[in-house]
């Protein structure tokens, strides 16, 4: 199988598109795969207001997310690229993008 280098963003416009239509959050969510097992692990959610993390704590977005980078980890890893077991999902708005990073920089980013 050839790696489909949108994949991981349509899958966000995707879950965007579902659950934060009119919205107004920002923040991001730093996840943290099982060493050598590629599957979530850890989430950060670090949302820049109080009235966005109380937004988002219950819902069904917040679930499926979770849902999202666990595939997502599966999938790189599977296509054999780099940083696989963590990054940050940045959001803004109706929109999410995804970086994938070494530990270290997310790490740093977790303990600022």
């Amino acid at each position: 199988m050839t790696y489909d280098s949108t994949f991981d963003q349509t899958r966000l416009d995707q879950l965007a598109k579902q659950h934060l239509g009119g919205t107004n959050i920002s923040g991001r969510i730093l996840f943290f795969g099982y060493p050598g097992e590629n599957r979530l692990d850890l989430a950060t959610w670090q949302m820049d207001t109080d009235e966005d993390f109380e937004a988002i704590k219950g819902s069904d977005f917040k679930l499926q997310m979770m849902e999202l980078l666990d595939i997502l980890l599966t999938y790189r890893a599977q296509q054999g690229q780099h940083n696989t077991g963590q990054g940050v999902v940045h959001l803004e708005g109706d929109e999410l993008s995804i970086e994938w990073l070494p530990r270290v920089d997310v790490e740093v980013m977790r303990n600022s």
